[in-house]
């Protein structure tokens, strides 16, 4: 080939490679120009530098998601709900579903476009940031690791680990480094595996599960496997849609909700009360009441009561609620009228 065609071919080559990158690089603006969009480039799996930590909160504090500025973001406050203060300030984003380092110097929480809160798990992406609020550091992007989905990440009892779900049609329990990286995968089942946590020595994760397919909510059963991976034990038989199980800080109790009346013309979203059992799933027992959903029980730091949210029916707004692990002195914490207060922690 005579010189004069190689090099014609060398520009022509040179032109197509630079109409792809300029391509490409208009692909990755106007991804980027749209609203509520991860500030990533190409995603991130893995926070390249976790947030140094900072003072840690006080053991009392509470930390919770709320919406007084139109969409979600992560307050803290006092244990009655007073002083409450704000800790992310971004509009495009809901970000929710906040969660303490033990040692309580940084904090854990997703976010996902304004609008969209905890309805669509397609759309999660994992964040860290100092107690205080600063170093906000983006951890999982939406479709890291090949997911479709992703959430309820948790901290482990060392802070050295993170469980969480992710996959695709029948997400899985995974285990990551505290950056995200380094994913293992704890559960191999049929079915959605969901809404993981450990026990307080590190030993175990709770999570929800299916016993077959075809599996829907109402199908969902409380499992407990290794942080090892491993046999799966199932703890509830009782045919209702269970979610978010906890363990007490002594290990000897699990928390969680379930649906115990469907959907109806007076409850559109069905009845759920907070329901509590040993660790071996015996002694179940039903520890709310009322025409309500109440929902995500949280343990306080030395287990002597349970933080959960609420919706009372015919109310106009979500309050931040707590109690004994019996059931009884149910407290009102937050009386907000004007906007929800969600997801709480301690």
């Amino acid at each position: 080939m005579s010189r004069p065609w190689r090099r014609r071919l060398r520009r022509g080559a040179i032109l197509i490679v630079s109409l792809l990158v300029l391509l490409l690089v208009l692909a990755v603006v106007f991804i980027h120009k749209k609203p509520g969009y991860p500030p990533s480039l190409l995603g991130v799996c893995g926070a390249r530098r976790l947030p140094p930590g900072s003072s840690p909160l006080p053991a009392d504090d509470l930390l919770f998601d709320a919406n007084p500025t139109g969409h979600y973001e992560i307050y803290v406050s006092g244990p009655n709900g007073s002083d409450m203060r704000r800790l992310t300030d971004d509009p495009m984003f809901d970000s929710w579903y906040p969660r303490l380092a033990p040692d309580r110097r940084r904090i854990l929480f997703y976010r996902t476009p304004a609008g969209v809160h905890d309805r669509n798990y397609m759309l999660t992406s994992l964040w860290m940031m100092n107690a205080n609020g600063g170093d906000v550091t983006e951890v999982l992007s939406p479709g890291c690791y090949g997911w479709l989905f992703q959430g309820h990440a948790e901290w482990s009892p060392d802070g050295e680990s993170l469980v969480m779900f992710g996959g695709k049609a029948n997400p899985q329990i995974y285990v990551t480094t505290v950056d995200g990286t380094d994913p293992r995968q704890i559960t191999d089942r049929p079915g959605p595996n969901v809404d993981p946590s450990w026990s307080p020595d590190g030993s175990t994760i709770v999570f929800v599960g299916c016993p077959s397919v075809p599996c829907s909510p109402p199908d969902y059963e409380i499992y407990t496997v290794s942080s090892a991976g491993g046999p799966v034990h199932r703890l509830t038989y009782d045919h209702l849609r269970d979610n978010d199980p906890r363990y007490s800080p002594n290990g000897k109790l699990i928390a969680w909700e379930s649906e115990t009346e469907p959907p109806s013309p007076s409850a559109p979203a069905g009845i759920w009360q907070i329901r509590v059992a040993k660790a071996d799933g015996a002694d179940v027992r039903t520890i709310t009441s009322g025409h309500s959903i109440s929902t995500n029980p949280f343990w306080s730091v030395d287990g002597s009561r349970i933080f959960f949210y609420r919706f009372v029916y015919g109310k106009p707004k979500w309050q931040l609620w707590s109690m004994l692990p019996d059931g009884s002195d149910a407290v009102q914490i937050t009386r907000h009228t004007s906007f929800d207060s969600e997801m709480v922690s301690q």
